[in-house]
């Protein structure tokens, strides 16, 4: 249906419209210049003038043409399939037993087979194709990120029904129960898998570290779960130069119990350690009998030295943040307590707290770790003397010009810092977290210093720094201009629940302090140890001889697996600055990885190796949890049916009576003084009655 809608009441429209018609036949029957023509053809001219005022007078009235139309949905069908590897153990011919359903469905129009859209999921959600094998072989089953998916997905678009075709064993992600009632369609559950207990021997957990230096002994703990079984098995641990033994006895129960073993980090590198429980009589499932622990085993850590004239709580919360990384190893000290002699302690960084140059024994111990090569970094204390600072050679000065008061900024993160990255969520926490003391006065920025963070002050940002790191030919170092930095690790973790956030921070500040500057040209972030459910990531940077960020650097990187076989890739720009690959998931396996780029002539090349550990979570032996199944059915409304259901549950579909195609009206609007073909309209109606009076000789 259209119509036009006009800006002014209808008989204001027909006044106007009256008026303009009138006043056109009046000028073609009255004046007297027109009395000489024909009478045809002044009514001729005199309908031409009328047509072209009307059209003029209706656009004054700013004309809009309504449309509406009509548009037929039929409700979809939304079938989710469950691809973890527990399924295609239970049901290995489920996959052509459910394509067999889905091409039986009714497809007329208002029925369920109409429109069916089939989604498998696994850790994730993602469209199954329509000729695409089933591979039931995901490590993980979450389906809380499926029903996410889905209602996010079909928001507002008309659904008759979901189908969820799965076993019950999730083992990620929410509990299914709490988000069934969100989906605006009843839910039904094709029920799956094996609900009879056997009896089976299987480990439950594997605890351990990731990272293990040198030399040293780290724990590994199991624990393990008997189901029909008592007695005792033997809990045998083997790797490199490993080989423990420990019996351990069930009561019949299915209680779990624990091993504990305390391993010898005898190599260096990533090492693999295999655990395994002696199978018992009548067992059938032994995959869940054998666990692989996967440990990074460094040379060494790197020793980090915090100082100060006297306990300060910055120091305690900085050390905490840098205690949680095995990789590094912490010592407090005094000023008057460091032993840099020749033959003292050697530190791989330093951070000195309430630094005040004018400060004798605090000058002198800058001095002296500056000269030893090792990279220090300033907490400055507020109240100190700024004036002694030029002596030191920091490449910046500040002008107190009050002494005794200081200021309270918040910290605002630098989008265009170029040498390492902060976690997410940086920038709304620093917005939360308490301001710092520093002082008051006005400072001056030299060229070495690269601002991480701005100082925010009353909610405005500045161009002036709070916390700078610098990098020249002396070496690395870092400058925050204030105290209080203990208060962001607190309140932070009353805003956020943990302190992630305060601990990335610091460690990447002790990370870049650490780190070589000569090999800093290109930098390539890869991780050591992943699951195989999760997406292989690279981050990579590069630098000028200037270390400016390089840009346009063309970095290919080449992914070998343990049988030789390689695959190559190539980096991205990534939206935060450097370059980023995503790889995606990855099989069980140990893999080597060498990227190589050239920067101004100069071939750069860095390399590692990586080891992806297997997700025993679908091979646990637990049963299939039916009723799980039941209550969220129950709750969205919706049945389940087993396998051998399925005629059943398409006749429950089909008389439901949600598969009617639903009409629903839409309406446009069109401004009808933007169409171009009234301006052509306006020029032929002037133009024809112009060349009409031109022809029959007036004006």
């Amino acid at each position: 249906m259209r119509d036009v809608l006009l800006d002014a009441p209808l008989f204001q429209v027909a006044l106007a419209l009256t008026l303009v018609v009138a006043a056109a036949a009046l000028l073609y029957r009255i004046d007297k210049g027109n009395r000489h023509l024909p009478g045809a053809l002044r009514a001729a001219l005199g309908v031409v003038r009328s047509l072209t005022l009307v059209t003029l007078v209706l656009l004054l009235f700013r004309p809009v043409l309504r449309i509406e139309e009509s548009n037929t949905a039929q409700p979809a069908l939304i079938v989710l399939q469950d691809v973890s590897q527990s399924i295609g153990a239970d049901n290995p011919e489920w996959g052509s037993a459910l394509d067999n359903w889905l091409n039986a469905l009714p497809s007329e129009t208002g029925q369920p087979g109409a429109a069916v859209h089939v989604y498998e999921f696994g850790a994730d959600v993602s469209p199954h194709g329509e000729e695409a094998p089933w591979s039931f072989e995901d490590p993980t089953t979450d389906l809380s990120a499926a029903l996410d998916a889905i209602q996010g997905q079909w928001a507002g678009a008309p659904l008759g029904a979901v189908v969820v075709a799965t076993d019950g064993r999730f083992n990620r992600g929410k509990d299914p129960e709490s988000m069934s009632s969100r989906i605006p369609a009843p839910l039904h559950m094709i029920a799956l898998g094996d609900t009879s207990l056997k009896q089976d021997v299987r480990i439950l957990r594997l605890l351990h570290n990731d990272v293990a230096g040198l030399g040293n002994r780290f724990p590994l703990e199991v624990e393990i779960s008997a189901q029909g079984f008592e007695g005792t098995s033997e809990v045998r641990l083997t790797g490199p130069e490993t080989n423990l033994t420990q019996n351990v006895r069930f009561d019949g129960t299915g209680a779990p119990v624990t091993a504990q073993f305390l391993v010898d980090a005898a190599r260096p590198g990533l090492q693999r350690y295999r655990i395994s429980v002696s199978a018992i009589d009548g067992e059938d499932n032994t995959d869940n009998n054998t666990r692989t622990a996967v440990i990074d085993v460094i040379e060494s850590r790197k020793r980090i030295l915090l100082a100060g004239p006297a306990p300060h709580p910055d120091q305690g919360a900085w050390a905490n943040a840098l205690s949680g990384n095995i990789n590094y190893e912490v010592v407090h000290k005094t000023l008057d307590d460091l032993g840099l002699t020749q033959d003292g302690p050697r530190w791989d960084a330093a951070f000195l707290f309430s630094f005040d140059a004018g400060d004798a024994q605090a000058a002198g111990a800058y001095s002296a770790l500056r000269e030893a090569g090792i990279p220090v970094g300033l907490i400055m204390d507020p109240l100190g003397d700024f004036d002694a600072i030029s002596g030191l050679g920091l490449g910046f000065g500040f002008n107190v010009t009050r002494q005794g008061l200081t200021t309270d900024p918040r910290g605002s993160l630098n989008p265009a810092f170029p040498h390492f990255r902060l976690g997410d969520g940086v920038a709304a926490w620093l917005a939360e977290v308490p301001p710092l003391m520093t002082p008051f006065g006005e400072p001056n920025w030299g060229p070495a210093h690269t601002p991480l963070l701005f100082q925010r002050i009353g909610g405005i940002n500045t161009d002036q720094p709070l916390l700078t790191v610098t990098q020249t030919a002396g070496g690395r170092g870092m400058f925050l201009l204030g105290e209080g930095s203990w208060r962001w690790r607190q309140v932070g973790y009353l805003r956020t629940g943990s302190h992630d956030l305060f601990d990335d921070l610091v460690g990447k500040l002790a990370q870049f302090l650490t780190s070589d500057p000569g090999v800093d040209r290109f930098r390539v972030e890869a991780p050591r140890i992943l699951n195989e459910d999760q997406r292989l990531q690279f981050q990579a940077r590069a630098y000028d001889a200037t270390l400016t960020p390089y840009l346009g650097a063309d970095i290919a990187l080449q992914l070998t697996d343990s049988a030789g076989k390689a695959f190559d890739y190539r980096f991205s720009t990534a939206a935060a600055g450097g370059y980023a690959l995503d790889a995606g998931r990855w099989p069980e396996g140990t893999y080597t990885w060498r990227a190589n780029t050239d920067i101004g002539g100069t071939n750069f090349e860095r390399s590692g190796i990586f080891e992806v550990r297997a997700m025993e979570l679908e091979r646990n032996g637990r049963p299939a949890d039916h009723s799980t199944l039941r209550r969220v059915s129950m709750g969205a409304g919706g049945t389940t049916v087993g396998p051998l259901g399925l005629d059943a549950l398409t006749e429950t579909l089909t008389a439901s009576g949600r598969f009617t195609p639903q009409q629903d009206w839409t309406e446009r609007l069109q401004d009808v003084i933007k169409w171009k073909a009234l301006v052509w309209l306006l020029i032929g109606l002037l133009s024809t009655e112009w060349i009409l009076r031109r022809w029959a000789g007036t004006y």
